[in-house]
């Protein structure tokens, strides 16, 4: 079982294909989030989070308000429904707001193995974005992410952490005469930590700090694709 989660981990962690341009602009920043899980009604759970992220001067760049309601479908393994709220600063522009909302689907499913504590996460999300002041357009996005932690100590109180997860844009959005689509169809972004995992109440609190890079595809961009380097702190609390 072990060699087979590893091998999946391997495949779903791939390099991305390559891209078609070697321009990056670079930028720095700062990403602290909260996740929430934990039962309401028998097999009726929450699994909600709240993020902030800064710019380099830790101004805002993005607050995310992420609700949902999951349904336990076996153990480990969930199907969630919910709405998002991501409203978004450019640097230093105070003109630069964007008001968007989400209506969002997921399937997450959890294995571990207990003999090697390695546990794998496997989730699927489809997103519909809604920017009305842009335009009525819906952009619907596709998200899997995939999730390795391996237990240090014997008590599990410290795992290193490595996860990726993989955008793709279903449609073109949001596009007019003066503006470019907010969103476009095909590969839209990657995003990857590193890091480590410790548990400040085993099975209850636990923190996960490390090191986060986004690639964001902007064609047609002089400055070329981002790439963001984030320092990322994320408290995860679980109740039961």
């Amino acid at each position: 079982m072990t060699r087979a989660l590893l091998l999946l981990t391997a495949l779903a962690l791939a390099p991305a294909p390559a891209r078609a341009q070697d321009a990056f602009d670079d930028q720095f920043e700062t990403w602290v989030g909260m996740f929430v899980t934990g039962p309401l009604h028998g097999d009726l759970f929450t699994i909600s989070d709240l993020h902030y992220r800064a710019w380099d001067d830790f101004s805002p760049h993005w607050v995310l308000i992420r609700p949902g309601l999951g349904l336990r479908l076996m153990d480990g393994m969930f199907a969630v429904l919910g709405y998002a709220w991501t409203p978004s600063w450019r640097a230093r522009d105070a003109e630069g707001f964007t008001d968007e909302h989400r209506i969002w689907q997921q399937w997450q499913w959890e294995v571990r193995d207990a003999p090697s504590r390695l546990r794998v996460q496997l989730r699927t999300r489809f997103e519909e974005r809604f920017r009305t002041q842009i335009a009525l357009d819906v952009a619907v996005r596709f998200r899997q992410f995939l999730r390795l932690s391996v237990g240090i100590d014997r008590d599990e109180r410290v795992w290193f952490v490595l996860w990726d997860e993989v955008f793709f844009g279903l449609n073109d959005a949001g596009g007019g005469e003066m503006r470019a689509p907010y969103q476009r169809a095909g590969f839209d972004q990657n995003r990857l930590f590193v890091g480590w995992a410790f548990a400040a109440v085993p099975g209850n609190l636990r923190f996960e700090l490390g090191y986060f890079q986004q690639w964001i595809r902007r064609p047609n961009t002089p400055a070329g694709d981002a790439l963001n380097h984030a320092a990322m702190l994320n408290a995860f609390v679980n109740w039961r």
